[in-house]
């Protein structure tokens, strides 16, 4: 995801556009009106193309009805990625403009669904009642590079239609903000010199249109840099992480390596004596240490093309390029050369010590010696596993708090015994949506009639309909007046999240009414305009009065009146503080999604009335596909799943770094109790307790433990700031996760060091004086 190339032409040139608040600097989508503006008056980009990814199709005349997941795009859209077509062709210029529109290029998975015909370019497909031609298929490998909370947290795309703007656009389209903009950069044209382009653009639309771009500036984000944005951090402590159990493990190996070199000093003294040339006996050295290395590094890369594919499978769905994810020749390569470099550079050990010690001298020692170099050397690689441990560990111990802490916070509704599915209402319900209008009422009574139908299903308690359903990323916000207050100047509003309702949806989702009333069967589209607030939007906009009995409306509409005020919900996130939200029902509801989710509360298991369910929406309307069939528990566990994923990673790296510097220390104290067999014999025989050998063991390990967990503790400290931003309700420098994983590191490695430690102390001293 970080390093390799977007998988689209030349993609260093390749860019995001986004309206940029001068307020506050956020980021945001565009007006068509402005990305028309965009497109003609920039001199630096060789393409710009736009992108409305929230369109639905409802495939008809194939059986049951299926819904789609569309995108209109602009015609140069896939000519700007680079994107050749597997069958037919690319979308023409003509067919970009309303009237014209009637064409449809279909991804290579929705191809497949439908038969793999191929001879389906210039077929019709019928999408939402009408006939379109199907003109193109996407290859097999092309997927769209996104942000992990881009387009709705939409995974794919199944059909793409052209986006057809007004030339030039209506004034209202300055004013809606739906669209995603891609550019590319001119050849040899930096960064800098576009967004100064951009920059000059944003100055003249802001003198023309002030009450809509008065506060609105130009940002162009290099794709790259855009699609891992929201993981980045999270990616790089994963890598951090991998880093860090590679070195520990190295050495591991190098502890043991200058073991078997100390036990071999004596064999390589005698080999040179006897005239064997130093070149001879690298070559045998490193001959053994490439065998072994080879096969460790053939055992590592079985293990990851098994592990791999299962370990993406379980990815979180809004992670960026999983699809990429693969043991390929780069990682071969990569595995074959740590393999090799661990062999050659820890193979040879045994030949640079021999170099420093004359073979005389090391036959007279009769191999019992040890070398003070070697012996600092195998010190300092404990203190260095035990601080990487510890590093590990202790970002684990965070990254486990805070995962706890995030899932103790209360959401602001119920969870259990919830299930939830989105329908897709077809163009008979949505064409020429308003208020008031006929097609506003016969949604409506198509909800209150289902809902009716619903609610007589065996294990149903209640039931209703929601256009935005929280932690599923789909949002919408609104501007609003209140009635009293002076206008704001141009460019400045309020504004709130919208959320259009049916009655009851309180109460089937345990939303607490707070003060006040929810909505009820009156307040229908006959009924007096009504609104309710969340206790954010009252703290925020009515700081210390009752807004109950008070009106607002949204701009050009008329007031509605607030009737109560319900409790906060999460709806962006549970670790995401709620914001001031505004429900209206959805038969008063100025504009709605053409996807509402209906929710229903059992009191049976959810999945026993999905069957039901199905059958109750077919018997409304037949020509109504439902999909997204979730209980709210599962919906809460995804919203999660990014960080889950971390941190159960992170966990394991922590625990096998914690293995592996426990072996390492276990085989470091061996030897040294094996080099010291004779003088222990010596101690004992002289007066010394057991007591006395095992605690002079023990405290050799516990200093190189300690001095390991000091050191450790420093790093820590600096890796803690770095993964701040990972962490929910915990402070980086938490004491008492501090010293839960000190006292466990410490704990596990005095544990591999008690076993040498009192086969030391139970040595007989004969024996140990005979020895050798």
């Amino acid at each position: 995801m970080l390093l390799k190339p977007l998988p689209y032409a030349e993609p260093d040139r390749l860019v995001t556009l986004w309206e940029r608040s001068l307020t506050d600097g956020s980021l945001g989508t565009v007006a068509p009106a402005n990305f028309y503006d965009w497109h003609q008056q920039n001199r630096t980009f060789d393409k710009m193309a736009a992108m409305d990814p929230y369109p639905d199709y409802i495939l008809n005349g194939s059986g049951e009805p299926q819904r789609l997941s569309g995108a209109n795009v602009s015609a140069d859209f896939f000519s700007l990625l680079g994107v050749r077509m597997a069958l037919g062709r690319d979308f023409l210029p003509q067919e970009d403009r309303p009237g014209n529109d009637r064409v449809v290029i279909l991804s290579y998975p929705t191809w497949q669904r439908l038969g793999e015909r191929r001879d389906i370019v210039g077929t019709a497909l019928r999408l939402n009642n009408a006939d379109y031609t199907v003109v193109g298929v996407l290859p097999s490998g092309f997927s769209l590079v996104r942000k992990s909370s881009d387009f709705q947290a939409r995974n794919r795309f199944d059909v793409w239609t052209p986006l057809a703007l007004s030339s030039p656009p209506a004034a209202w389209q300055r004013g809606t903000h739906p669209l995603s903009v891609f550019a590319r950069l001119k050849p040899g044209v930096p960064l800098r010199h576009a967004q100064a382009d951009l920059d000059r653009i944003a100055a003249n639309l802001q003198r023309l249109y002030p009450q809509n771009d008065k506060e609105a500036g130009i940002a162009a984000v290099p794709l790259q840099q855009h699609a891992v944005e929201n993981v980045r951090t999270a990616l790089f402590t994963l890598l951090a992480a991998v880093a860090m159990v590679l070195l520990i493990a190295c050495a591991n190996i190098a502890n043991l390596l200058l073991t078997r070199a100390a036990t071999r000093q004596k064999e390589i003294a005698l080999r040179i004596a006897l005239g064997a040339s130093r070149k001879r006996i690298a070559r045998q050295l490193l001959t053994e240490s490439l065998v072994l290395a080879a096969a460790g590094g053939t055992l590592g890369l079985t293990l990851a093309y098994v592990g791999v594919p299962a370990l993406v499978r379980r990815l979180p769905a809004d992670l960026p390029r999983t699809s990429e994810i693969a043991v390929d020749f780069r990682v071969l390569v990569f595995t074959a050369f740590v393999s090799l470099l661990t062999g050659i550079v820890f193979g040879l050990v045994p030949l640079i010590q021999s170099r420093r010690v004359s073979a005389n001298d090391s036959l007279k020692e009769g191999g019992r010696s040890i070398v003070s170099g070697q012996s600092r050397l195998r010190s300092a690689l404990i203190v260095g596993q035990v601080a990487l441990a510890l590093v590990l560990l202790m970002g684990a111990g965070l990254m486990t708090k805070s995962f706890w802490r995030l899932l103790q916070v209360a959401p602001g509704f119920q969870t259990e015994h919830i299930l939830t599915a989105r329908l897709s209402l077809p163009p008979q319900y949505t064409n020429g949506y308003a208020y008031g209008t006929g097609k506003h009422r016969r949604i409506a009574a198509f909800e209150r009639t289902l809902v009716e139908r619903v609610l007589g299903m065996p294990g149903v308690k209640a039931a209703a309909f929601s256009a935005y359903l929280p932690l599923t990323g789909t949002d919408n916000s609104w501007a609003f007046d209140v009635e009293g207050r002076p206008p704001k100047p141009p460019g400045e509003y309020d504004a709130a999240n919208y959320r259009p309702v049916t009655d009851g949806y309180f109460e089937t989702m345990g939303i607490p009414i707070e003060r006040g009333r929810g909505f009820g069967p009156g307040d229908n589209e006959d009924g007096p305009l009504v609104v309710v607030i969340n206790e954010a939007m009252a703290h925020t906009y009515w700081r210390g009065q009752n807004p109950i009995g008070q009106r607002l409306g949204f701009v050009g509409q008329e007031w509605r009146t607030i009737i109560g005020i319900v409790g906060d919900v999460h709806h962006e996130g549970l670790n995401v503080k709620p914001e001031p939200e505004l429900y209206l029902p959805y038969a008063q509801a100025p504009n709605v999604e053409a996807r509402p989710t209906i929710v229903v509360r059992t009191a049976v298991a959810p999945q026993n009335v999905i069957s039901s369910l199905r059958q109750a929406v077919a018997a409304v309307d037949p020509s109504v596909p439902m999909d997204q069939i979730e209980t709210m528990k599962q919906i809460v566990y995804g919203s999660v799943g990014q960080t889950r994923f971390r941190t159960a990673l992170v966990a394991a790296f922590a625990l096998l770094a914690l293995f592996v510097a426990s072996i390492g220390l276990y085989g470091v104290m061996s030897y040294l109790v094996n080099q010291r067999t004779r003088e222990f014999g010596i101690r004992m025989a002289v007066g010394a307790s057991r007591g006395a050998v095992l605690r002079a063991v023990l405290g050799e390990a516990a200093r190189l433990v300690g001095i390991g967990i000091g050191v450790g503790l420093m790093a820590a400290a600096a890796a803690a700031r770095l993964i701040a931003s990972l962490l929910f309700g915990v402070d980086p420098f938490d004491v008492w996760t501090i010293a839960g994983v000190s006292i466990l590191l410490a704990i596990v490695a005095l544990a591999g060091s008690y076993v040498p430690a009192r086969r030391a102390a139970n040595a007989d001293p004969m024996v140990s004086l005979r020895y050798e």
